[in-house]
């Protein structure tokens, strides 16, 4: 930890303020604007510390929306997870830093993709499962396991969208946190990194719940996806040269 200073840290923090912000607002989103920032500026943060923050963040959400989860529509996801999860630690392992980045920045494309092409495949049990499957592999390896699930979601009301994800991450993050621990990719050191974070997550949380009437919907649809794109391009730039 010693490594990281003060300033580092503030500046995580405010990345995972805003994207828990965004999470709060539209389903998911907050590995997607704080992973690309977080490897940015020092890739020890990513995925173990921002995994904790994340889970944090997935428990308060879950509770929220626990009365609109479907444990029927959840389970081939989260059975699909397992091997994926175990993938994404094997990912880990066998990539070098700079081909993490690339994987960090197709990953978090993708989910822009989904958000501007307005895309949506049929809630099957099927698709489904390779939608688990997939944010298995993307979630634990990158922390970004969003967009294999709202794709297949996109279609779907936005509160039931809400409600599912929060529950499938909640299950879907526990299992990313566990198999990066046996695969020794979070230890005490990754936990303390993490511990200045979570407040901040929280606080964006809170501030997203109690100030959404007041933001537009384009305005936070279009500024996550611009912060999201200007964030991939600033950590390939700075990882690739």
């Amino acid at each position: 930890m010693d490594h990281i200073d003060t300033f580092t840290l503030l500046l995580a923090a405010l990345a995972c303020f805003t994207g828990a912000y965004v999470q709060t607002a539209i389903g998911f989103g907050m590995a997607v604007v704080a992973a690309p920032i977080l490897f940015y500026l020092d890739p020890a943060l990513v995925p173990g510390p921002l995994m904790v923050v994340l889970l944090v963040m997935c428990l308060v959400n879950g509770w929220r929306f626990r009365k609109g989860i479907e444990l029927n529509l959840l389970a081939p996801a989260l059975l699909a997870r397992i091997p994926g999860s175990a993938v994404g630690v094997w990912l880990l392992v066998v990539l070098p830093i700079k081909w993490l980045a690339v994987l960090i920045a197709i990953t978090i494309m993708l989910g822009v993709l989904v958000r501007l092409k307005d895309i949506a495949l049929p809630m099957t049990r099927a698709n489904m499962a390779l939608g688990g499957f997939l944010s298995g592999v993307m979630g634990t390896s990158t922390t970004i396991g969003g967009p294999p699930m709202v794709l297949v979601m996109h279609g779907a009301d936005m509160h039931r969208i809400r409600a599912n994800l929060a529950g499938f991450f909640v299950v879907s993050t526990l299992m990313s946190v566990g198999a990066l621990a046996t695969g020794g990719f979070l230890t005490q050191t990754h936990l303390e990194l993490a511990l200045p974070l979570a407040p901040a997550a929280l606080l964006g949380n809170w501030l997203a719940v109690h100030t959404l009437h007041l933001v537009s919907r384009p305005i936070m649809h279009y500024g996550s996806l611009s912060l999201c794109t200007l964030a991939v391009i600033g950590m390939l730039i700075n990882t690739l040269s």
